[in-house]
């Protein structure tokens, strides 16, 4: 088994993530872009995200049908996945096509870098005392 090298936890959302999630779906019908949108966004990548389908549909104004309908897509084409399960309510957290996307997008270094580290003298260096 192989691991991305990048941690799942520090794994950006990027536009061109949100772009490839929106193409990815793009013949699925639209409340799947929604539903998996919500999931992208609402926690760091990777995590559980702790909320039922009831107030999933009620964020993003579908019914419960619709909602439970686009998450079972959703985990079949393998953009969710199951977390875990307490009682009979499954939490749910994005599936491996998206970290593999966005372990993708951290690689090429894309957009998503936001500070760069340089070398400052230290007021503390020997020269300077």
């Amino acid at each position: 088994m192989t691991f991305p090298a990048t941690p799942q936890s520090e794994l950006p959302f990027t536009p061109e993530l949100m772009h490839t999630l929106l193409l990815g779906t793009a013949e699925a019908p639209g409340a799947d872009f929604r539903v998996l949108s919500y999931y992208a966004t609402a926690v760091p990548l990777g995590e559980t995200v702790r909320k039922t389908a009831k107030e999933i549909s009620q964020a993003v104004q579908l019914s419960p049908p619709n909602t439970g309908k686009s998450i079972r897509r959703l985990v079949e084409d393998g953009w969710l996945e199951v977390s875990y399960r307490m009682g009979r309510v499954t939490f749910y957290r994005v599936g491996p096509r998206v970290i593999a996307s966005a372990v993708r997008d951290a690689e090429r270094g894309g957009s998503s870098a936001v500070a760069s580290v340089s070398y400052l003298p230290s007021a503390y260096d020997a020269e300077g005392s």
